[in-house]
C-alpha cells in the first residue's frame, strides 16, 4: 500500500540526508526543505505548497503536480517536461527557475510572479494565458511555443520570434517590443 500524507507540514528537513517516503502528499506544506538532486519520480503532490525550498536538479519523472505552488524556491535546472501531464497545475512566486525545462508541456494559465527564468526552455510548450509578471526571461527559449493571450507586459529580457511562435492576443509592453524584433537586426532607439 502506498504511503499517503494528508495535511502535514514539513519544516527545515534535509531530504538529501533524511528519507522522503514515496507516496501521495495531499494538502502538505514544505518550508525551508532541501530536495537538491533528489529523485521524486512517481511521487504525487496534490494541493501542496513549497516555501523557501531548494529543489535544484530534482528528478521529476512521472511526478504528479496538481495545484502545486512554489514560493521563494530555488529550482535551478528543474526538468518539468518529464512530469505527469495529467492535471498538471503549477505556479511560481519569487522563484529561481534558471535552466529549467518546460518543453512540450501544456501549462495554460500558469502564473510566474517575479521569477528568474534565464535560459529556461519553453520549446513547443502550451502557455495559453500564462502570466509572466516581472520575470527575467534572458536567453529563455521560445520555439514553436503556443503563447496566445499570454501576458508579458512586465516581463523583460525576452526574445520571441513572432514567426516561430503563436502569439495572437499576447500582451507586451512598448518597452519590450525590441524582444519581438531581434531576428530582424534592426536598431530601436
Amino acid at each position: 500500500m502506498a504511503n499517503v500524507f494528508l495535511d502535514k507540514t514539513f519544516t527545515s528537513i534535509h531530504f538529501t540526508t533524511q528519507e522522503l517516503k514515496k507516496g501521495e502528499y495531499d494538502n502538505c506544506t514544505f518550508i525551508d526543505c532541501n530536495f537538491e538532486q533528489l529523485h521524486l519520480s512517481n511521487f504525487n503532490f496534490l494541493e501542496c505548497t513549497f516555501i523557501e525550498c531548494n529543489l535544484t536538479n530534482v528528478k521529476w519523472g512521472r511526478t504528479t503536480l496538481n495545484t502545486v505552488r512554489f514560493e521563494d524556491c530555488k529550482l535551478l535546472g528543474a526538468d518539468f517536461s518529464v512530469c505527469n501531464p495529467f492535471m498538471l497545475d503549477i505556479g511560481f512566486k519569487d522563484c529561481v527557475l534558471d535552466l529549467a525545462n518546460f518543453s512540450a508541456l501544456t501549462i495554460s494559465d500558469t502564473i510566474f510572479n517575479t521569477c528568474s527564468l534565464q535560459e529556461t526552455d519553453f520549446t513547443e510548450s502550451g502557455l495559453h494565458k500564462a502570466y509572466f509578471d516581472n520575470c527575467n526571461l534572458d536567453k529563455a527559449v521560445f520555439e514553436q511555443t503556443y503563447l496566445e493571450a499570454a501576458d508579458f507586459r512586465t516581463a523583460y529580457n525576452y526574445t520571441i520570434d513572432p514567426n516561430q511562435n503563436r502569439i495572437k492576443g499576447a500582451q507586451f509592453s512598448k518597452e519590450g517590443l525590441g524582444g519581438l524584433l531581434v531576428q530582424h537586426k534592426i536598431i530601436i532607439v
